[in-house]
Protein backbone atom coordinates (compact mmCIF):
# COMPACT_ATOMS: atom_id res chain seq x y z
CA UNK A 1 0.00 0.00 0.00
CA UNK A 2 0.96 3.27 -0.55
CA UNK A 3 1.56 5.72 2.35
CA UNK A 4 2.41 9.42 2.17
CA UNK A 5 2.31 11.51 5.48
CA UNK A 6 2.04 15.18 5.36
CA UNK A 7 1.71 17.61 8.44
CA UNK A 8 -1.74 17.95 9.14
CA UNK A 9 -3.30 21.47 10.21
CA UNK A 10 -5.09 22.80 13.51
CA UNK A 11 -8.31 22.06 13.82
CA UNK A 12 -10.13 25.77 13.90
CA UNK A 13 -11.29 26.11 17.74
CA UNK A 14 -14.70 25.75 18.33
CA UNK A 15 -16.76 28.27 20.01
CA UNK A 16 -19.44 25.63 20.66
CA UNK A 17 -19.76 24.17 24.37
CA UNK A 18 -19.85 20.54 24.54
CA UNK A 19 -23.59 19.01 25.08
CA UNK A 20 -24.10 15.83 26.52
CA UNK A 21 -25.40 13.78 24.02
CA UNK A 22 -29.33 12.90 23.76
CA UNK A 23 -30.29 9.45 25.04
CA UNK A 24 -30.04 6.85 22.15
CA UNK A 25 -27.68 8.83 20.34
CA UNK A 26 -24.17 7.07 19.41
CA UNK A 27 -21.32 8.29 21.03
CA UNK A 28 -18.53 10.49 18.95
CA UNK A 29 -16.12 8.26 17.86
CA UNK A 30 -12.56 9.55 19.77
CA UNK A 31 -10.55 11.06 17.03
CA UNK A 32 -7.02 9.31 16.51
CA UNK A 33 -4.11 11.48 16.33
CA UNK A 34 -0.44 10.58 14.99
CA UNK A 35 2.64 12.13 16.00
CA UNK A 36 6.10 12.22 14.40
CA UNK A 37 9.54 12.29 16.22
CA UNK A 38 9.57 15.86 17.15
CA UNK A 39 5.63 15.84 18.48
CA UNK A 40 3.98 17.42 15.11
CA UNK A 41 0.56 15.99 14.52
CA UNK A 42 0.54 14.31 10.83
CA UNK A 43 -2.03 13.34 8.86
CA UNK A 44 -1.66 10.01 7.11
CA UNK A 45 -3.03 9.14 3.59
CA UNK A 46 -3.43 5.54 1.93
CA UNK A 47 -4.08 4.95 -1.49
CA UNK A 48 -7.84 2.70 -1.84
CA UNK A 49 -7.48 -0.36 -3.52
CA UNK A 50 -10.41 -0.37 -5.60
CA UNK A 51 -11.02 3.10 -6.28
CA UNK A 52 -7.25 4.54 -6.48
CA UNK A 53 -7.19 7.63 -5.04
CA UNK A 54 -5.15 9.07 -2.00
CA UNK A 55 -7.80 9.18 0.88
CA UNK A 56 -7.15 9.99 4.81
CA UNK A 57 -6.01 6.95 6.75
CA UNK A 58 -9.96 7.74 8.97
CA UNK A 59 -11.43 6.39 5.62
CA UNK A 60 -10.16 3.23 6.25
CA UNK A 61 -11.72 0.57 9.06
CA UNK A 62 -9.62 -2.22 10.99
CA UNK A 63 -9.14 -5.87 9.65
CA UNK A 64 -8.55 -8.41 12.78
CA UNK A 65 -6.54 -10.86 11.28
CA UNK A 66 -5.93 -14.78 11.72
CA UNK A 67 -3.15 -14.56 13.78
CA UNK A 68 -4.70 -11.78 15.86
CA UNK A 69 -2.55 -8.80 13.76
CA UNK A 70 -4.87 -5.54 13.37
CA UNK A 71 -4.28 -3.87 10.09
CA UNK A 72 -6.15 -1.43 7.90
CA UNK A 73 -8.30 -2.42 5.37
CA UNK A 74 -6.96 -2.02 1.71
CA UNK A 75 -10.80 -0.29 0.56
CA UNK A 76 -11.82 3.03 1.86
CA UNK A 77 -15.42 3.00 3.15
CA UNK A 78 -16.93 4.13 0.32
CA UNK A 79 -15.93 1.72 -1.52
CA UNK A 80 -16.58 -1.05 1.08
CA UNK A 81 -19.97 0.05 1.40
CA UNK A 82 -20.79 -0.42 -2.33
CA UNK A 83 -19.38 -3.60 -2.98
CA UNK A 84 -21.67 -6.03 -1.24
CA UNK A 85 -25.22 -4.00 -2.29
CA UNK A 86 -27.63 -5.28 -4.53
CA UNK A 87 -29.90 -4.15 -7.53
CA UNK A 88 -33.37 -3.69 -6.17
CA UNK A 89 -35.56 -6.48 -6.76
CA UNK A 90 -38.16 -4.52 -9.49
CA UNK A 91 -35.17 -3.91 -11.64
CA UNK A 92 -35.19 -8.22 -11.76
CA UNK A 93 -38.44 -8.72 -12.22
CA UNK A 94 -38.02 -6.19 -15.46
CA UNK A 95 -35.20 -7.48 -16.79
CA UNK A 96 -36.45 -11.22 -16.37
CA UNK A 97 -39.35 -10.24 -17.98
CA UNK A 98 -37.42 -8.85 -20.94
CA UNK A 99 -35.25 -12.07 -21.50
CA UNK A 100 -38.17 -14.44 -21.53
CA UNK A 101 -39.96 -12.00 -24.29
CA UNK A 102 -37.03 -12.80 -25.98
CA UNK A 103 -36.36 -16.23 -25.55
CA UNK A 104 -38.79 -17.47 -27.90
CA UNK A 105 -37.56 -15.37 -30.85
CA UNK A 106 -33.74 -16.44 -30.40
CA UNK A 107 -34.94 -20.10 -29.47
CA UNK A 108 -37.00 -20.61 -32.68
CA UNK A 109 -35.65 -23.71 -34.76
CA UNK A 110 -34.83 -23.07 -38.45
CA UNK A 111 -36.89 -26.21 -40.23
CA UNK A 112 -36.57 -27.23 -43.69
CA UNK A 113 -39.05 -29.77 -44.76
CA UNK A 114 -37.43 -32.44 -47.34
CA UNK A 115 -39.71 -35.13 -49.45
CA UNK A 116 -38.69 -38.36 -48.04
CA UNK A 117 -37.35 -39.78 -51.35
CA UNK A 118 -34.87 -37.02 -51.85
CA UNK A 119 -33.37 -38.21 -48.07
CA UNK A 120 -33.41 -41.31 -49.44
CA UNK A 121 -31.11 -40.78 -52.56
CA UNK A 122 -28.56 -38.34 -50.49
CA UNK A 123 -27.95 -41.33 -48.31
CA UNK A 124 -27.59 -43.78 -51.09
CA UNK A 125 -24.92 -41.50 -52.97
CA UNK A 126 -22.94 -41.14 -49.15
CA UNK A 127 -22.73 -44.94 -48.86
CA UNK A 128 -21.21 -45.25 -52.13
CA UNK A 129 -18.84 -42.36 -51.60
CA UNK A 130 -17.47 -44.17 -48.52
CA UNK A 131 -17.40 -47.19 -50.09
CA UNK A 132 -15.10 -45.67 -52.87
CA UNK A 133 -12.89 -43.40 -50.93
Amino acid sequence: MLYKVTPMMPPPASKEAKTAREPGQPRKRRKSAVYDAEGHEVLISLMCLKCRTLKPLAQFGLRKMADGAIRNQPWCRTCRSGAGTRKPKEDKATETMDVVAEAPAAVAPNLQVVPAAAVAEEEASVAVAASQG
